[in-house]
């Protein structure tokens, strides 16, 4: 046997790739070009709260960029058996000469072990966007920490986590028949699945520690009578997720980069590799706390509902709520069309429905 089969061998589970968020603002400046270095490596990670060796890209944001600047992108693989390859949401590559195909044709020219490739293009709309790995079967995982413009803006990234790893995954979808990879043993904000060591294991460094801060529930804090943007970002391999917060409605203006006719929905169904933007009003008692909670849709429920922990600046108590937990919603197909109908309604006058619907309310002290 090889050193590189022995090295995949040796590989854990869960092979996760960093995605890194592209933060972008519009304002009016001039255009400058901003570059960026990124390293992709093997690390050590807890994404469930383990001790794994995961696949990751510096997890930290390029931003903030200013809409019109150009974003030059310097990627190195530095992976010792992976070609690496990524790819940009919601980003038009354009002004520069630089195609996505330059990057390489899946899984044969795409960058290997040592090579470097420099992405380039003018960063010309608002919002965020974020790019992941784009090769072969590598899963898409968050950063834990994501830089941010302002106080009143909070980016929650969701994703999913299976038992297999992607070289198990992979062989399984291509076989014949096809071994569907059915649902994921649990879910993640942040990069988190909180508290859980009931897996047995014999490997000293595996030894789950339920005070690191990995493990503990992520706690999203807001000030109270506030209106706050809020991006949800969905990097789940296969799983579709509906996204809920207790005791507070969304109003939904932008999915994907794209300024939608202002609705509000008491909870989102997000799709792989969907983003969206919504208000939410911080008009709750501040001394309680409450459920940000999301779950697996479609099919026989199988996979735990993932519970996340909202409350009020200055109340920083991070035990559970007390409340009941959120209702699981399951898969409804006229509620998704209907729901989706409104998303095909762009408006000519996009920015003045955006400020009617914040009623300048934002970032008010």
């Amino acid at each position: 046997m090889g050193w590189g089969s022995e090295m995949r061998r040796k590989l854990p589970r869960n092979l996760l790739l960093i995605g890194l968020v592209v933060m972008t603002m519009l304002t009016t400046s001039a255009v400058e070009a901003r570059v960026r270095f990124c390293e992709s490596e093997y690390e050590f990670q807890l994404p469930v709260c383990w001790k794994e060796l995961v696949m990751a890209i510096d997890g930290t944001a390029p931003g903030p960029s200013t809409s019109g600047d150009i974003l030059i992108l310097e990627l190195r693989n530095s992976f010792l058996t992976e070609n690496v390859s990524i790819h940009c949401h919601g980003i038009r590559q354009i002004g520069s000469g630089t195609t996505w195909g330059d990057d390489g044709i899946g899984g044969v020219l795409q960058w290997s072990p040592g090579k470097t490739f420099f992405y380039k293009f003018v960063v010309d709309r608002p919002w965020s966007d974020f790019y992941h790995g784009n090769y072969g079967s590598i899963q898409v995982a968050v950063p834990e920490q994501v830089v941010l413009h302002d106080d009143y803006q909070i980016s929650i990234i969701l994703n999913d986590c299976c038992d297999e790893g992607t070289c198990e995954l992979a062989t399984g979808l291509a076989s014949k028949p096809c071994v569907w990879i059915g649902k994921p043993k649990s879910l993640l904000i942040h990069g988190r699945a909180g508290f859980n060591c009931s897996r047995p294991t014999n490997a000293i460094s595996d030894c789950c520690n339920g005070m690191k801060p990995e493990c503990s529930p992520c706690v999203v804090t807001v000030v109270q009578g506030k209106t706050i943007w809020l991006r949800i970002s969905s990097f789940t391999s296969f799983s579709v997720l509906n996204f809920v917060i207790e005791g507070n409605n969304m109003t939904v203006l932008e999915a994907d980069g794209h300024f939608a006719e202002p609705f509000i929905a008491p909870n989102l169904n997000i799709y792989p590799g969907e983003t969206y933007f919504v208000l939410v009003k911080t008009d709750q008692d501040p001394s309680k706390i409450y459920w940000v909670a999301f779950n697996v849709i479609g099919g026989k429920p199988a996979t735990p509902t993932h519970l996340a922990i909202l409350n009020y600046d200055p109340n920083y108590n991070h035990k559970p709520p007390t409340s009941a937990l959120p209702a699981v919603r399951f898969w409804s197909l006229w509620s998704n069309f209907s729901r989706s109908t409104h998303l095909g309604r762009n408006s000519v006058h996009r920015m003045v429905m955006m400020s009617k619907a914040v009623g300048g309310t934002i970032g008010n002290r």
